[in-house]
């Protein structure tokens, strides 16, 4: 029988000793554990050996007589030898020495010091004469107790691994309904599943595991109630090789049944079972299942879901499905400020209902205000629209802006489709229509309607919106645009944005972030496109350390005029000092040019440092950084950028 080994928090103190027993500590023996026999590269089997140890957890209270100390180390010698199984050292023998702690190891072999014990040192040997010497009186009274003083000792285990036993086979026992068996090895995709190899070492805890991924083969392969049975472990001695035999019923093969809904009180059950991402007559399958109850969490809509067959499988073939969910709270309210040298002060509240119509209908509803522009905004979707990962979306929003570039009122508004498709991909596309009545440097000053497609297609396997570690993102945007009436224009938008995170520790603590952003107007010349659709660059957004849309091209005034295309590049590096603290080095550059395409890749460049104080909603960003290509007249000696969330 293989078995894995925790015994700490299940066994009593040994020999009838409490935790609540006095001590006689000026009799008490002090004591250090080593190991002796064990390779130093084998981390966890030393690790284990220490948990479980009854002499080093009982140390702060040691033993009067080495009677008490040998009995802890029995009983240790029975722990490790079970420890020392469950790592596939079968015929492994332990022993133990107890010797005065200045008497060497026998045959000066090296030990292994036990990292939780204290080292004894001779602290309370008596100092020598001198010019402070104790009165003789005292000197004698302290020589008199250090003479009954127990001298301390080494606990020595000498432990003998023996050769390990590897894994010769791993077998499948399946127990038919009708009562018959059958048993063979496991093929190479059931130990791959089985995370299970011929000839690794036979330790306790991946056979133990083993044996829920063996019942997922068979889940896989659509028996949904399969059991395990009894497991043996069969060891040959001769040959120091284990077999394994796992003993499973399947149960009947099933297709997938009645989905029924449990726990919904203002959601619409319908809506819920529409989540399902399985076919009618669909041969069960645990993934499917996986993705069902994965869809219905990222909803928002719950704060909790299960999803899962509940038999038996009924006579013709199928096995119902349990939804069961527990629903959240479908509004918030909620709002933020930011700050910037160069924009000043800036807020927004918003308010949403992710479940309006009892379907899982989000409605957005947004104020924001600062020295650039001031508006309101709303966004509406309605998920499982039509089909399974597609819904309706709508958008709109009314503006009022004063920036360097232009001022004016603009509002616009779009209707579309957003289709989920493979795992992180997804694509909007719809129609809109856009009112302008803008002025800038270099601009028309007339009004502008127009009507044009936008078509989006995104690439997302981020593990976080606000503060990503691992994965990448990609934007590809499309829009072309007609003048429905005023001043006659009419151009193509197309834009690409990336981001790349890469994690340099397993907790995310040190991240290497990188962004770039691509981009081309086709049609008129730029005098004659409106002045919000021309690319602008710098800012918070963008190139940090330049004032918003100052990148670029600017008249004899000095106030940008956009282009036709952008070129924008960013790196920066995020360590967290403390879980809440981090800082961030940062570069960024961009370029804005008159041209289709970019002329050339000379970028305006910018560095600087930013703060980090992590919250569970998301960073707040503190950033300072400073122009690298300054020109006199127009450029800041720095800028300070305040707001929620990485930069990108």
């Amino acid at each position: 029988m293989v078995s894995a080994c925790s015994f700490t928090d299940k066994l009593p103190f040994a020999n009838g000793e409490s935790s609540d027993a006095p001590q006689d500590v000026a009799r008490a023996i002090p004591y250090s554990v080593t190991f002796q026999g064990l390779d130093p590269q084998e981390e966890r089997l030393l690790a284990a050996l220490r948990e479980n140890s009854t002499t080093i957890r009982l140390k702060d209270r040691p033993t009067p007589t080495r009677a008490g100390l040998e009995r802890r180390a029995d009983d240790d010698v029975e722990r490790f030898v079970r420890v020392l199984r469950s790592f596939g050292f079968y015929d492994a023998v332990v022993n133990y020495d107890i010797r005065d702690a200045d008497t060497p190891p026998a045959n000066g072999e090296s030990e292994i010091a036990s990292d939780d014990i204290e080292k004894i040192d001779d602290a309370d040997a008596p100092e020598s004469d001198g010019d402070n010497a104790e009165p003789a009186a005292q000197k004698e009274t302290a020589d008199s107790k250090e003479a009954d003083a127990p001298r301390p000792v080494i606990l020595q285990y000498r432990i003998d691994v023996g050769t390990p036993y590897l894994l010769s086979d791993a077998e499948l026992k399946i127990v038919h309904p009708d009562g018959t068996s059958e048993t063979r090895s496991m093929t190479d995709a059931e130990l791959k599943t089985a995370n299970l190899s011929i000839g690794m070492r036979a330790e306790a805890e991946p056979i133990i595991l083993a044996e829920q991924s063996v019942l997922d083969v068979f889940r896989n392969e659509g028996y949904p109630l399969a059991k395990a049975g009894q497991k043996r472990v069969m060891a040959d001695t001769a040959e120091k090789t284990i077999r394994v035999t796992y003993e499973v019923t399947p149960g009947k093969k099933a297709t997938f049944g009645k989905i029924t809904v449990d726990g919904a009180t203002e959601v619409d059950a319908d809506f819920i079972r529409g989540y399902h991402v399985w076919d009618s007559g669909d041969v069960y399958s645990p993934e499917k299942v996986s993705e069902t109850r994965r869809d219905l969490a990222q909803s928002n809509l719950f704060n909790s879901v299960i999803v899962k067959p509940v038999g038996p499988v009924g006579e013709n073939g199928e096995i119902p499905i349990e939804i069961r969910v527990q629903e959240s709270d479908h509004r918030t309210i909620g709002g933020g400020l930011d700050y910037s040298t160069a924009d000043g002060p800036g807020a927004n509240a918003f308010w949403e209902h992710r479940n309006l119509f009892g379907k899982g209908e989000k409605l957005r509803l947004k104020l924001e205000g600062s020295g650039l522009k001031q508006g309101a905004s709303a966004s509406f979707r309605k998920p499982q629209f039509l089909r399974r990962k597609q819904a309706l979306v709508a958008d709109g929003e009314a503006t009022s802006y004063t920036t360097d570039a232009y001022d004016g009122n603009l509002a616009n508004a779009f209707t579309g489709i957003e289709r989920r498709f493979w795992k992180h991909w997804s694509a909007t596309y719809g129609v809109t229509v856009e009112y302008s009545d803008l002025t800038g440097p270099d601009s028309p000053n007339e009004e502008f309607y127009l009507g044009g497609l936008r078509g989006i297609l995104r690439h997302d396997n981020t593990d976080n919106p606000l503060d990503p570690t691992e994965g990448d993102r990609l934007e590809l945007t499309v829009s072309p645009y007609v003048s429905l009436a005023g001043a006659n224009t009419q151009f193509t938008s197309v834009s690409l944005d990336g981001s790349q995170y890469y994690a340099f520790d397993k907790k995310g603590h040190y991240i290497l972030a990188g962004r770039g952003r691509i981009g081309s107007i086709f049609g008129d010349e730029r005098s004659s496109l409106p002045s919000n659709k021309r690319f602008y660059s710098g800012g918070g957004g963008s190139v940090r350390g330049y004032e918003y849309q100052t990148v670029g091209p600017l008249n004899k005034d000095g106030d940008p005029v956009g282009g036709r295309s952008v070129l924008e590049a960013g790196l920066e590096f995020r360590a967290r000092v403390t879980d809440s603290i981090g800082l961030v080095p940062f570069v960024e550059g961009g370029n804005v040019y008159e041209t289709v395409t970019p002329k050339d890749f000379d970028l305006m460049w910018a560095t600087g440092l930013g703060l980090r104080y992590y919250t569970a909603i998301g960073p707040v960003r503190f950033d300072f950084a400073v122009p690298l290509d300054k020109r006199d007249n127009i450029d800041d000696d720095y800028q300070i950028y305040l707001s929620l969330g990485q930069a990108f």
